[in-house]
């Protein structure tokens, strides 16, 4: 089958490898149908392997070497495991990225996003950018019938936002300041105008002009956008007459941004930090603690409450195609989204396409069954899609203005 793998730094390969084979007993097969790259994928392409286990076992995956990329997909389920139920062959399905223990503490508590032995699949071990992959069918959801695949494909990184806004209280008319609008900051802007229905004081700094636009297209048209720099942290504090936002949330990671931030808001207000930084990053403390600023981070999503949450948005709403930068063929994931992601020349998400396939699978499909035999082996999935092609995102709907 045909997969991208990783090398090591700027040696990401489109290549032939050999299949996953049939699942185990609480796994499913997927064939993934479309992805989409995220800052992870980028950073790992030009300075890692940082997570990726290229050298030296995953304590918990038992993964090294090379990995399959890919932790942001939406695929069909081609077999299903003697012991896996509530799925089955032929349902399109978006997987988590991460799977958890289910024994530790956190996952005891219900937070299994920050599992004390996650596995991250296309980091820890094989992903999804892939014609064909093998994942727990615990943390797979069901697509609904009015999603489009390009939509589906964007669940992950919405989830992870949605489960960002859930870590805050946020009341109507409260005043944001939100840093940074790549890759998660676009869908928290999103997330965050469904959630308050634009009932804010809205403020997004970008380092970019071009993110003006962007800014605009995901519905904040009553929002100020300011150009990062210097004087930041003074004009956001002259926007909200001296006083400083409710609110800041910081999703680049820079740890500029994160001075900016802290330094912006309201005695009693809220930083929530969402952007990961690559390195140290000094707080300036000292003007923090007397105004008695609450610092809440967030990392990734808990599949069963967030994954189901952020399809029903890209179901209702024309998100995915106002976020989407361009869809591209998997052959061409280096030289046009890896490359120009790395270059900052993209205003949005890249979605892979990996397999030619209908952006929904059509009911005049045809399909052929293996059906599971009394010995429990698994369920098999055959199916032949007569219209290959083109981009068809009929099936969000646009919610009335």
């Amino acid at each position: 089958m045909k997969a991208a793998v990783y090398h090591g730094p700027l040696a990401v390969r489109v290549k032939e490898v050999a299949e996953p084979g049939p699942p185990g007993p609480d796994e499913v097969l997927l064939a993934p149908l479309l992805g989409s790259l995220c800052g992870t994928d980028v950073t790992e392409f030009l300075v890692g392997p940082k997570r990726i286990p290229l050298h030296q076992a995953h304590p918990v995956s038992g993964h090294q070497g090379p990995v399959i990329l890919g932790h942001e997909f939406v695929g069909i389920v081609l077999a299903v495991g003697a012991a896996v139920t509530g799925l089955h062959v032929g349902q399109r399905v978006v997987p988590g990225a991460g799977m958890w223990c289910g024994t530790c503490p956190p996952c005891q508590s219900g937070r299994t996003n920050i599992c004390e032995r996650a596995v991250l699949y296309g980091i820890h071990t094989h992903g999804g950018l892939a014609e064909q992959v093998k994942v727990p069918a615990s943390m797979c959801v069901a697509v609904p019938e009015s999603c489009s695949n390009e939509a589906a494909a964007l669940a992950q990184p919405c989830a992870v936002a949605m489960h960002a806004l859930g870590r805050v209280s946020i009341e109507p008319g409260q005043s944001v300041a939100l840093f940074g609008l790549g890759g998660i900051g676009s869908f928290l802007l999103a997330a965050l105008l469904a959630r308050t229905e634009g009932d804010l004081s809205l403020i997004v700094v970008e380092v970019g002009e071009r993110k003006r636009d962007l800014t605009e297209r995901l519905g904040a048209f009553a929002s100020t956008f300011i150009k990062a720099d210097q004087f930041t942290e003074t004009e956001i504090l002259e926007l909200t007459g001296g006083r400083g936002v409710d609110l800041a949330i910081e999703a680049s990671g820079s740890p500029t941004a994160i001075q900016q931030a802290l330094s912006a808001i309201r005695s009693g207000g809220t930083l929530l930090q969402v952007g990961i930084p690559t390195g140290r990053v000094s707080l300036p403390l000292g003007r923090v603690v007397p105004r008695e600023v609450s610092i809440v981070t967030t990392n990734g999503m808990i599949c069963e409450v967030d994954l189901p949450r952020a399809l029903a948005l890209l179901s209702q709403t024309d998100l995915a195609t106002q976020i989407t930068d361009r869809i591209i063929p998997l052959d061409a994931l280096v030289a046009e989204g890896l490359e120009p992601l790395a270059l900052h020349e993209v205003l949005g998400k890249v979605l892979v396409r990996i397999q030619e396939v209908q952006s929904r699978i059509p009911t005049h499909r045809k399909v052929e069954r293996t059906h599971a035999n009394p010995g429990g082996k698994p369920t098999n999935l055959s199916v032949s899609h007569p219209d290959k092609g083109g981009r068809d995102s009929s099936h969000c709907l646009r919610l009335p203005d």
